[in-house]
């Protein structure tokens, strides 16, 4: 051997290379389909589009595919009870045991995703605004008249009580 040399790939069998020529030859009648009206160009754009159709199916009849390795989880066999030969189910090959680990570790995870929803709040997008004095002091007075504290309220004045507040604030702290 005189070195490493890379020897062309073989040639395609010669279905091959006919399939690949009917698919190209196809694609390029399938594009000038939207131009054309003459009926004569459209029967050679169906022959080819057929021939290109033919190729592939034979091309694709050829192939041995391999057989799937696991059943599907809705296969015929589980959806309708027919068990493997053995007397099995397919599904079921696997240990019950660790059933009741699943269940008590998705019970956790629910409940700590419980626990964090109930922080979960959806803030409003757009603030309220905020209540005047007076609608304020309305709103407290009818709080404390369906407590029963009503002799306390009549003669509510939110001024004075501010400045009273600030008073003390004042007083304190000033």
């Amino acid at each position: 051997m005189d070195g490493p040399t890379a020897e062309p790939p073989p040639p395609p069998p010669p279905h091959l290379s006919e399939l690949i020529l009917s698919l190209e030859q196809a694609t390029l009648m399938a594009k000038e389909l939207p131009s054309t009206t003459n009926p004569t160009h459209l029967n050679q754009i169906h022959t080819s589009l057929h021939y290109a159709h033919q190729h592939l199916s034979t091309f694709l009849s050829t192939l041995q595919f391999p057989p799937p390795l696991m059943a599907a989880e809705n296969s015929l066999s589980s959806a309708n009870g027919a068990a493997a030969p053995d007397g099995r189910e397919p599904m079921q090959i696997g240990d019950d045991d660790d059933d009741g680990v699943v269940e008590e570790t998705s019970k956790y995870i629910i409940d700590e995703v419980e626990e964090k929803m109930r922080d979960c709040f959806i803030k409003n997008k757009r603030p309220k605004r905020p209540l005047s004095p007076s609608a304020a002091a309305f709103i407290e007075e009818k709080r404390l008249s369906d407590d029963g504290f009503v002799g306390r309220v009549k003669n509510y004045d939110p001024h004075a009580m501010r400045i009273r507040a600030l008073d003390l604030v004042y007083q304190f702290h000033g």
